[in-house]
């Protein structure tokens, strides 16, 4: 079966099959998670094949299976990470959702560090702009209705 093709089942559904990113995430997921290849095979053995046999492999999956299995890992714990590492402020991932998310805290950090205004690119010099404009004394308490507030401060600075 080559890249593009696609497997049609019986209910008249295309699927399309995974990806080699999808099946390098499993791997790390999996790694990461520190399943024992037993645990492994049996979280695999319930997504079934088009044929209706159970997966043996990441590869036996469809992209939406692995979707799937991504999101299962996600909420195990997995952590994806960008060329080996934990992306900066991933650890705030999982908090009160009136937090702000660690992408948004990635933003502040990037136009920090970026803007050509700004003279102490430093994240203590960033905690010090954070609590004269928001009133809290980290970045990781930044509440998501001061995001864009702080974001703004630093673009007029």
């Amino acid at each position: 079966m080559g890249k593009s093709e696609r497997v049609m089942t019986a209910a008249g559904r295309n699927i399309e099959p995974v990806t080699r990113t999808q099946i390098i995430k499993i791997h790390v997921a999996a790694k990461q998670l520190n399943l024992s290849r037993q645990q492994y095979e049996d979280i695999l053995s319930g997504f079934i094949k088009p044929d209706g046999s159970p997966c043996a492999s990441s590869k036996d999956l469809d992209r939406d299976q692995a979707e799937y299995l991504l999101r299962i890992f996600r909420k195990l714990g997995f952590k994806e990470t960008k060329r080996g590492r934990v992306l900066k402020y991933e650890e705030y991932s999982r908090r009160d959702y009136r937090f702000a998310e660690p992408r948004q805290m990635r933003l502040i950090d990037a136009l920090w560090h970026t803007s050509p205004k700004v003279r102490n690119k430093t994240d203590a010099a960033l905690n010090h702009f954070i609590k004269r404009i928001a009133g809290v004394d980290h970045i990781g308490f930044l509440l998501k209705k001061d995001v864009q507030k702080v974001i703004k401060a630093i673009r007029e600075l």
